[in-house]
């Protein structure tokens, strides 16, 4: 499926699709996509893109290619292209997700998030009680977090004492929801924070220092943070991050 979108002043966006009879998306699922896309095109306008296809069409196969390997297997779901300006999206994923996040997902990390606000308070109290106890300094950490009941999501590399470990937490349990509307919000979040250069900004770069063991790289940390902030407005860090964004774009 092919289709092409207009946008005043910018020209043209053209959307390559495999057909959905091969593996590709349904029609409901690129339309969603291709509206989406639109929509945060005309909310900033800074953005551009030339193309919007998926992996199938990028690689000229339906199920695979050199690139990206045996598609339902790749551990992308989406790729945004900064030098070509191009959006792919991994088909043999998307195709079975949702439209829409899951509501529980995100009410559960929101929940997470505001039950362990005071997580750092707690966890340096029990640090002072262990080290008074005479507990070894390299084991504490891990039983404050067996004490708290704390399993860190994936990539988060945070301290339970660190005072942005619960809204790293919180943000991972979002960035693990999968649907086609957050994948997309991710991407639009890598494109603001690099074409409009916020990825090079001092504050953000200074946020991005104080939770920086929470992130793979300030790449992730600024479309994760975005994400977030776009899905719900309960998450501290996303927050900062997206008043600080709005300060350079």
């Amino acid at each position: 499926m092919q289709f092409r979108r207009s946008l005043p002043g910018k020209g043209n966006i053209d959307f390559y699709f495999t057909d959905p009879e091969i593996g590709g998306l349904s029609e409901e699922q690129q339309l969603f996509l291709a509206n989406l896309i639109m929509y945060y095109l005309r909310k900033y306008p800074q953005l551009k893109v030339n193309a919007v296809w998926d992996f199938g069409i990028e690689e000229g196969d339906p199920a695979r290619g050199e690139k990206y390997g045996d598609f339902a297997k790749s551990r992308d779901n989406a790729v945004f292209n900064a030098q070509m300006l191009t959006i792919s999206f991994n088909h043999a994923r998307l195709r079975r997700m949702p439209n829409e996040p899951n509501f529980r997902d995100i009410h559960n990390a929101i929940e997470y998030y505001w039950g362990h606000t005071d997580l750092t308070e707690k966890a340096l109290a029990m640090q002072a009680e262990l080290l008074h106890e005479g507990v070894p300094w390299p084991q504490i950490e891990n039983m404050i977090r067996d004490k708290l009941g704390i399993v860190p999501q994936a990539e988060n590399g945070l301290s339970v004492m660190d005072p942005y470990f619960a809204d790293v937490q919180a943000i991972r349990m979002m960035e693990n929801s999968e649907s086609i509307r957050r994948l997309v919000i991710h991407e639009i979040g890598h494109m603001l924070s690099e074409e409009t250069g916020a990825i090079d900004n001092k504050k953000i770069r200074n946020l991005f220092g104080k939770c920086r063991d929470g992130f793979e790289n300030i790449y992730e940390f600024c479309a994760e943070c975005f994400m977030t902030a776009e899905l719900t407005d309960a998450i501290g860090l996303a927050n900062e991050y997206i008043s600080t964004l709005q300060s350079v774009i």
